[in-house]
């Protein structure tokens, strides 16, 4: 489970800023206790959801959790030795334009080690870097209630912990390592599954879904996939009749492309993930037709693309991950939850993480939205909600509704933040004003 991740010098945020997933011990059993989970006598909130207004930073935030997976991933390939690495520092500053981005995750794992007896193993892990380097990177893990160093960085300097046994190992092998590979990286490549701790860590990032590309395209290849499983399939036919979508059965046309006839994009993107193969998809639902007396008398099917709405695009696009993070315990981030869906259907997919009876596996679901429903205190609890607020030089600031100590249990939180009281809302101009007199 996700604690807390926190990110600085990255787009927007120059400053640090930190989600924590930690419930807030001031409100610990008072508000809505079935969004929490107690693991190793830690509470751990199963969603958050980010508000702010447009070009505040919530894309920005969300991004950061994106990028630092991905170069986890990306680091240690060889196609990426000599290549400069693609971090966006924060711009608007001159304080900030040698400054390295720092990236930190804080996450809790089921112990599969012989390292404690403890059912549930803490890691932190973080690195920072610029465009040509990594200058630190670090892991720790606690066995105990204290802290243990597995292994710290500071450029080509390595300091290994007693209990990295398998990181004494490669680093003994390799004796130096590449200024834009990361350490852990490193290892998983090289000691795959004879490095336990490691393996522990990236299956953990491997699980960790993130989804914000969907929020604005058509994108659903994640739950096309995930229908070749029977089960699946029929979970998924099941959802879209509970969110009253008339979709009775979904045939999906997996097609592999001829290399030659890709855009040019298309073919570099493909050589730069070395990918071996290269598919569209196409998919047919199925409607009822009725007779003149209301009776169903054949299916017709629909081509997914061109005649499904929007909405039904976006819902078929994120409940494949939802229900697959709901099963197998998984962290899923979303952005722009709530684009192109009913209000009442974004309540409802939201109600899933935060419910004991459905969320079995300990899912934890963390969204950006507008949708201020949702800000609400029968849905969210206060430590569940964060705002995001850009100031006039472009900086970017992150910090939890809990932040305002006035803020009652039993206020009415959406009027009070579009009234503005916490702040994460745009601050308009009188448009009148272009329409005026010349």
């Amino acid at each position: 489970m996700l604690l807390e991740f926190q990110v600085e010098n990255y787009l927007s945020f120059k400053e640090i800023a930190k989600l924590s997933m930690i419930a807030s011990s001031s409100i610990l059993k008072k508000e809505l206790v079935d969004s929490l989970i107690i693991l190793d006598n830690i509470n751990v909130l199963t969603s958050a959801a980010i508000f702010g207004a447009n070009a505040s930073g919530k894309s920005n935030f969300l991004n950061a959790i994106g990028f630092m997976k991905n170069f986890i991933f990306e680091s240690a390939k060889e196609s990426t030795f000599g290549k400069e690495i693609d971090v966006k520092h924060f711009k608007l500053s001159e304080d900030t334009a040698n400054k390295p981005s720092t990236f930190e995750m804080t996450f809790m794992i089921k112990n599969m080690s012989n390292y404690t007896p403890k059912k549930h193993i803490v890691f932190r892990y973080g690195f920072q870097l610029d465009r040509y380097r990594i200058k630190t990177e670090w892991l720790f893990a606690r066995f105990t209630s204290l802290e243990s160093k597995l292994f710290t960085r500071v450029e080509d300097d390595i300091q290994i912990g007693d209990k990295f046994k398998e990181g004494k190992q490669v680093y003994k092998t390799v004796g130096s390592i590449n200024k834009t590979t990361l350490f852990l990286s490193l290892i998983a490549n090289i000691k795959g599954d004879n490095a336990p701790l490691t393996g522990m860590v990236m299956n953990w990032f491997r699980d960790l879904r993130d989804i914000t590309a969907i929020a604005n395209s058509n994108f659903f290849g994640i739950t096309a996939d995930l229908m070749n499983n029977k089960k699946a399939k029929n979970e998924i036919l099941k959802s879209l009749t509970i969110a009253d979508m008339c979709i009775e059965d979904i045939i999906i046309n997996k097609k592999k492309l001829d290399f030659n006839q890709l855009p040019m994009e298309i073919k570099q993107e493909i050589n730069e993930k070395k990918l071996e193969e290269w598919f569209s998809l196409s998919l047919k639902t199925f409607h009822s037709k009725y007779n003149s007396k209301k009776q169903p008398i054949e299916k017709v099917s629909f081509d997914f693309e061109k005649e499904e709405s929007d909405g039904t695009k976006k819902f078929f696009a994120i409940i494949g991950p939802i229900l697959s993070a709901l099963n197998m315990g998984l962290v899923l981030v979303i952005d722009e939850i709530d684009a192109r869906l009913h209000p009442n259907l974004c309540l409802m997919l939201i109600s899933l993480f935060n419910s004991k009876k459905i969320n079995k596996k300990n899912a934890q679901l963390i969204f950006a939205s507008h949708n201020t429903l949702i800000m609400n205190k029968n849905i969210l609890r206060r430590d569940q909600i964060y705002l995001i607020e850009k100031d006039k030089y472009g900086v970017s600031d992150l910090y939890s509704l809990l932040d305002y100590k006035k803020v009652r249990n039993d206020a009415s939180y959406n009027k009070d933040y579009l009234m503005g009281k916490y702040g994460g809302v745009p601050y308009l101009g009188n448009f009148e004003s272009l329409f005026g007199e010349e």
